[in-house]
């Protein structure tokens, strides 16, 4: 008998054990779903209201729905563009009117880069990080930084930088998963529908009398009156003020007219002359003077590009001038009663508030009173006369200037610099049949840029839009400029 034929019987019962006891991933598996239904158990037993229960419930299907999912990156990359005005958050830290939070179309991007990479449809190598834009905008996070030399509140300023480095690497995500035509054909879909279900919704808001959103939170505004000459702007689902809801539908008009007047049509399945229709009717109804100022910049804009970089877009011009003209004749009584608006004495309200911005800057030239500690300093800064309404300053510029001093100011409009002149560039780069597109989505950039000029625009929605609008520029001209035989990756 030899010394293996005695260890035999050992190795036959060592290999039956082996058999009872679960591979590492089966292991691994039960353990997160015993401590995830613990976790869920503890969670639903202290829930205080409903909506949280049904929070979990949605998260719970939606996550089973993902792992059923056969085309992962392609649902997530929809999903990035359909989110935008779908706005949604869970508060990790409150402080004042400032909020660290996780918001749905943070999470949705997140998971589609790591989708995006752990599947492979996105080289690593190939990965890119726009430097042009980068470059600035890193700047402007360190003035933020500078400028915690003077923050009273470094907690609220380490809040407001987190945000600007969460629009950054939104910005770089989508740059780098849109890489071809297919890609963002599929991003623009989710991104339509999500606006023609917005403009629904909005209708419903404005008929309903009150805003709500996705999780059921309510603002009631009252119903537009015309006989009383009454105008109740609603919000949308951005859980914003209305001005970035009238934003909003300003974008998304000015890029259908874009695409309307392109020679290819993209297949967004969505009527380009429908959708800026409706779009146009809802800015309308919205009655933000900015937002529809901007517009009217914009399409400006358009009209002056368009000569010189597509000239035969031109002959499509009557269309959409009838189209728009169409819809503003069936909302002109709204319109009529937000032009009898006391606009002197808003604008004096408006530039009263300034004055607090001055005198921060004027104490602080460099670096600032602190980004994002405006609203807690801005007591502290009246000057000696002051009488009237006190709140933050409504300029975006302004509001800047006196939070980060001029370094942050100048970091900021390096950072609006390059990413027009990355789209004005990209009119050249994009093929001849998109150009309109694309200068319609180099003229949102300039109604953003007016908008900053009257609001805040400090929001998170805000700067979704914003950077949303960024990535598009940059990435579409080498998307729909990409080899065919690239698409299939």
């Amino acid at each position: 008998m030899t010394k293996e034929t005695g260890r035999a019987p050992w190795i036959a019962g060592g290999r039956g054990l082996e058999g009872l006891i679960p591979s590492f991933h089966v292991g691994i598996t039960m353990v997160a779903s015993l401590a995830l239904l613990l976790v869920a158990a503890g969670a639903i037993l202290n829930l205080r209201s409903i909506k949280y229960l049904g929070a979990l419930i949605v998260l719970s299907v939606a996550g089973a729905v993902f792992l059923a999912l056969p085309k992962k990156f392609d649902f997530f990359l929809y999903a990035s563009g359909f989110t935008i005005p779908y706005f949604v958050s869970v508060i990790l830290l409150e402080r004042d009117r400032a909020v660290l939070v996780v918001t749905g179309t943070s999470l949705v991007t997140a998971v589609l880069a790591i989708v995006a990479l752990a599947t492979g449809v996105i080289d690593k190598s190939k990965w890119t990080f726009e430097p042009a834009i980068t470059v600035p905008m890193l700047a402007f996070i360190c003035a933020g930084l500078l400028s915690i030399v003077n923050t009273t509140d470094r907690t609220l300023t380490l809040m407001a930088l987190a945000q600007e480095v969460e629009m950054l690497l939104i910005f770089l995500v989508l740059v780098n998963v849109i890489r071809n035509e297919a890609q963002a054909v599929t991003f623009l879909r989710g991104l339509y529908l999500g606006f023609a279900l917005q403009c629904v919704i909005y209708g419903v808001q404005n008929f309903l009398g009150f805003s709500f959103d996705i999780l059921g939170n309510t603002k009631f505004t009252g119903a537009t009156d015309l006989e009383a000459g009454r105008i109740g702007s609603q919000r949308g689902t951005f859980a914003n003020a209305p001005a970035c809801a009238a934003l909003y539908f300003s974008m998304m008009t000015l890029s259908l007219t874009g695409l309307y007047l392109s020679r290819r049509r993209l297949s967004i399945r969505l009527s380009p002359m429908l959708g800026m229709m409706i779009g146009l009717a809802c800015l309308v109804l919205a009655a933000k003077r900015a937002a529809m100022l901007g517009f009217a910049i914009a399409l400006v804009v358009m009209i002056a590009l368009l000569p010189r970089h597509s000239p035969g877009a031109l002959r499509k011009l009557l269309p959409v001038v009838g189209g728009l003209v169409l819809a503003f004749l069936i909302c002109l009584p709204v319109f009529l009663i937000r032009a009898e608006a006391n606009h002197e004495a808003a604008y004096e309200e408006r530039l009263n508030l300034t004055r607090v911005a001055w005198n921060m800057y004027d104490a602080h030239p460099m670096a600032g009173v602190g980004f994002g500690t405006y609203d807690s300093v801005k007591r502290e800064y009246l000057p000696p006369d002051w009488s009237g309404w006190l709140y933050t300053v409504h300029t975006r510029y302004l509001l800047i200037l006196a939070e980060t001093g001029a370094v942050g100011f100048a970091a900021l409009l390096l950072v609006y610099f390059m990413v027009l002149r990355a789209a004005y560039t990209g009119i050249r780069n994009i093929p001849p049949e998109f150009r309109p597109f694309q200068i319609s989505l180099l003229a949102g950039l300039v109604a953003i840029y007016w908008e900053q000029l009257w609001d805040i625009f400090n929001s998170r929605q805000q700067g979704y839009l914003f950077w949303f609008l960024a990535a598009m520029t940059v990435a579409l001209p080498k998307a729909l400029a990409a080899a065919p035989a690239r698409e299939e990756a």
